[in-house]
């Protein structure tokens, strides 16, 4: 299922938006698509690190969550200069999905 949403911009986000459509070689329509999606990802793994920052989610979940591998969102983690908060009792439970 697809949606028609629409937004007013000013002229001169309107002209950056032609400009790196046509830089790209791609129609208004599927820059903006690409866009959204891209902001909704990086939105989504902001919400996540602040998340596991303030300890609501553990690493295994926050890498469920941005579905990547543990070591992937350890990488992630390091990226970010956020702090590994890996308990014994996470390495338990990340032991027992591996079995």
């Amino acid at each position: 299922m697809t949606a028609t949403i629409t937004t007013r911009v000013g002229e001169k986000i309107l002209a950056e938006i032609d400009q790196f459509s046509k830089e790209k070689q791609m129609d208004r329509a599927s820059f903006l698509r690409n866009l959204i999606v891209e902001g909704l990802a990086i939105e989504k793994k902001n919400k996540v690190l602040g998340m596991y920052k303030e300890r609501k989610i553990s690493l295994a979940k926050a890498a469920e969550i941005l579905n990547v591998d543990t070591w992937q969102m350890i990488d992630i983690i390091k990226e970010e200069n956020l702090y590994l908060d890996y308990s014994e009792e996470e390495l338990r439970e990340d032991i027992q999905g591996v079995k």
